[in-house]
């Protein structure tokens, strides 16, 4: 991830995600995305990008569904299924989406320049974004159970055998919303994966939960 920071104003923010098959009931939802945000909770603005496992796919307002995003290309088209998921035990897979602040927000993902969201959409990101977040949420079915988060399993040493984020260039503070359903560990910086962490779980009776870093 790249957050380029002026006096604790974010104008960028990228990582690698691994990318995850989960088997969602209806009325459920998981995440695992970026959100960069403005404003008081009453007025707030905030951008996510990642990837999502809907059960239900009618649990808000996604993609170009969203008034006001100009699309400039549909490859890789935003909203499609992913051809390729991380399988249990190899190498992840990996999809890049990057955010950048140039007046108006710009969408890349895996070097391919989406589109934008004009910069007049907003009341506090016009200026910047003072959080950048990275992790996971998920939200309960209507029999009060949570979906998995991740890759379904909590994380391990291995990450073949986890859902995580690659390449961040920032130290975080760590957040975990709840300890039983969900867990992360941080990860030691290395050439080839950056600044890094694993998170997930198999869910349950928790409610909505986020879990993720804070900058």
């Amino acid at each position: 991830m790249d957050a380029f920071a002026d006096e604790s104003i974010y104008r960028g923010a990228q990582a690698d995600i691994s990318i995850h098959n989960l088997t969602l009931q209806n009325n459920q939802y998981s995440k695992s995305q970026i959100w960069l945000e403005n404003g008081p909770i009453a007025e707030l603005n905030s951008i996510q990008v990642g990837w999502a496992g809907d059960g239900y796919k009618k649990t808000g307002c996604y993609n170009t569904e969203c008034p006001g995003f100009i699309i400039i290309t549909r490859k890789p088209s935003i909203g499609s299924i992913f051809k390729q998921s991380s399988v249990y035990g190899d190498k992840p897979v990996t999809f890049t989406p990057q955010v950048g602040f140039f007046g108006n927000w710009a969408l890349t993902v895996d070097d391919e320049i989406i589109g934008y969201w004009p910069g007049e959409l907003f009341t506090h990101l016009n200026k910047g974004a003072s959080r950048v977040r990275f992790g996971g949420n998920t939200f309960i079915s209507p029999d009060g159970i949570s979906p998995p988060m991740g890759n379904g399993y909590f994380p391990i040493d291995d990450y073949s055998r986890c859902s995580s984020f690659f390449i961040i260039e920032a130290e975080p503070t760590i957040g975990i919303a709840d300890s039983y359903c969900f867990n992360l560990i941080d990860r030691d910086y290395t050439n080839e994966t950056g600044k890094s962490f694993s998170f997930g779980g198999p869910g349950g009776s928790c409610g909505v939960l986020i879990i993720l870093y804070m900058f």
